[in-house]
């Protein structure tokens, strides 16, 4: 993390750690700036993060990549993102921190009423399988930034949440795909304005982006 002789620039590149020191984030002016390019990384130190922009007014300016916390946490940050020409911008379900606690996975009902959605969290023998517990952090990070009272965490489209589920569905084995979301959901999804310089136009082309950063992954594109 770098901050701007005025301190009107505050950029960031790497992995969020849980323990980042986010004492140059304190220092960015109101109104700055927060350029970013991160795999993600920890949920709570992301939202740590996010919060601080927001207290500051900062716009967020997205390039490269901006994958899993980068694009759950960061890219909603404040009031308005931009996001560069040729950035992969990608979710996917969390991922244990602890392989000594794995995750299970379920399908159920969305709350948007939409297609049913996958769960993921700690295992529990009880009810469906999966301990969620509240995770109140996360529920008021995006009660602040969501426009329906009916989102959840991860966000996706109806084709993407079909797609997953559909995969879960045939062999009951998670697999950890991310994807993109096409800009025009965004104002439905965000309270943040996000503006995309170019949005990926297909799939090759993302899958070309993975190539040049050298990701095996699988991102599904949303059209």
């Amino acid at each position: 993390m770098a901050l701007s002789g005025n301190k009107k620039i505050l950029c960031f590149d790497g992995e969020i750690g849980a323990n980042i020191d986010l004492s140059l984030v304190k220092e960015l002016e109101q109104d700055g700036l927060f350029v970013v390019r991160s795999p993600g990384g920890r949920t709570k130190s992301a939202m740590e993060l996010s919060d601080l922009l927001r207290d500051r007014h900062a716009t967020v300016v997205t390039y490269d990549y901006c994958f899993s916390a980068c694009a759950e946490y960061l890219l909603v940050a404040s009031h308005l993102t931009y996001v560069l020409k040729g950035t992969l911008v990608a979710w996917h379900y969390p991922r244990s921190s602890d392989p000594s606690h794995p995750f299970c996975t379920s399908l159920l009902d969305a709350r948007d009423g939409g297609p049913k959605k996958l769960r993921r969290g700690p295992c529990d023998l009880s009810g469906d399988g999966i301990g969620y517990g509240t995770y109140p952090t996360i529920t008021q990070f995006f009660k602040e930034r969501a426009i329906s009272a009916a989102f959840e965490a991860p966000p996706d489209s109806r084709y993407v949440r079909k797609i997953i589920s559909s995969i879960f569905a045939a062999s009951h084995v998670y697999r950890d795909i991310a994807w993109t979301i096409h800009p025009r959901f965004y104002p439905h999804l965000f309270k943040t304005k996000i503006v995309y310089e170019a949005y990926p136009e297909s799939q090759s082309e993302v899958d070309d982006m993975l190539a040049r950063l050298g990701w095996n992954i699988w991102i599904i594109y949303d059209p």
